[in-house]
């Protein structure tokens, strides 16, 4: 394992943490759809896409930091998988049961399996 630097350091933990969030998100958003006091549903569901954006474009310089570790690179770079998820999502759009269901049952999880896989990589590296 490989020493960080303190800015490798505190950009892998604030990332750590940013997937338990979005896990978080994906929690309410869910919920949402079956308890209709859940009534910030859709702007967590946006700032979920936003996340989604910073991890994408933060990936690159993870896997840079950690260069070494070619496991977790993989992990990182599979991120790709949860982006095609989403992409599936677009054609539900206008039907919100079809969405609600899409992202329950197909994007969650995608996220939720990518999200574990790299957590237990990086948990070495953060220390809590």
């Amino acid at each position: 394992m490989e020493t960080l630097t303190t800015d490798q350091y505190q950009m892998i933990t604030y990332y750590y943490h940013l997937l338990n969030t979005i896990e978080e998100g994906f929690d309410y958003v869910n919920e949402g759809f079956n308890n209709l006091s859940k009534t910030e549903s859709d702007r967590i569901f946006s700032d979920i896409l936003i996340a989604f954006n910073h991890i994408d474009s933060s990936n690159p310089t993870i896997v840079a930091s950690l260069n070494d570790e070619q496991n977790l690179s993989e992990a990182v770079k599979n991120f790709d998988i949860v982006i095609k998820e989403l992409e599936g999502l677009e054609q539900f759009f206008m039907d919100s049961e079809k969405k609600h269901h899409y992202i329950k049952n197909q994007l969650t999880p995608a996220f939720v399996a990518w999200k574990e896989t790299v957590q237990k990589k990086l948990q070495p590296y953060i220390t809590n």
